[in-house]
């Protein structure tokens, strides 16, 4: 990591691989200059040179005689209006309401916002969920980053929201502000026994928590197929594109 009061630079390390974010700088930094500055560095830790995660805004900084650009189709981000997924409108959404009906039918819930006590039934939730993925390394790796923010929950600026049912936490969802018009959702994780409970987790959350916003950032489905199709089926505004940047071909 390199922090200046110019640019700040983000190193990354994962699986084995070191990969550099999209660098953050001011209006006084040229990019091209700065991405020269972050390849030497490469060089001189003897690394591949790689760049994830990168805008398309940043890609012409990044001479095509040098670099190789890709697209990361998995981790492109689902971009929702806001109020699409509060009032689930039209057509389309129609399998949606019928799930939240069947589900007010036939359970006795109530929505609350996330608090110090709901901790430990939100990590209960979860480590349901990842018994029936067991020897996953993303599941563990998840459950690292659930931890963790739980853990700071105050301190990263997080909201989140329960559905109990009986009395029991059975779905939990946690988020944050990525600016005014945008919350993004880091976590939702629901007891699948209970039919249409992740269509009232998604649907309350949004509703109770993220109401003042434009826009809901779902991140991205990993290239996990029944992710990618849960996200589609709420249709997206438009995706939020990324892509990975290589030296050389």
């Amino acid at each position: 990591m390199a922090l200046t009061p110019d640019y700040a630079v983000l190193l990354c390390s994962y699986r084995g691989a070191t990969y550099c974010l999209p660098p953050l700088f001011n209006d006084q930094i040229d990019l091209t200059t700065l991405i020269n500055k972050i390849t030497a560095f490469f060089h001189q830790i003897n690394k591949p040179v790689i760049f994830r995660a990168i805008p398309p805004a940043m890609l012409q900084s990044f001479p095509k005689d040098k670099y190789r650009i890709m697209a990361d189709r998995k981790i492109w981000d689902y971009l929702y209006r806001t109020q699409d997924l509060i009032e689930l409108r039209g057509r389309k959404y129609q399998q949606k309401r019928n799930h939240i009906n069947r589900f007010c039918q036939f359970y006795r819930f109530s929505y609350q916002s996330l608090s110090p006590q709901d901790h430990q039934g939100c990590l209960n939730v979860f480590n349901q969920w990842a018994a029936e993925r067991e020897g996953s390394q993303e599941v563990e790796e998840e459950r690292t980053a659930l931890t963790e923010a739980l853990h700071n929950f105050s301190t990263l600026h997080l909201k989140g929201g329960v559905l109990k049912v009986e009395g029991e936490i059975q779905a939990f969802s946690i988020g944050s502000k990525l600016n005014k018009d945008t919350a993004l959702i880091h976590f939702e994780k629901a007891n699948s026994e209970f039919s249409g409970i992740y269509s009232v987790i998604n649907q309350s959350f949004v509703a109770n928590e993220w109401s003042e916003t434009k826009y809901i950032n779902r991140e991205d489905d990993m290239g996990i197929p029944g992710l990618r199709q849960a996200k589609e089926r709420y249709y997206p505004r438009r995706m939020i594109e990324k892509y990975v940047v290589v030296e050389g071909y």
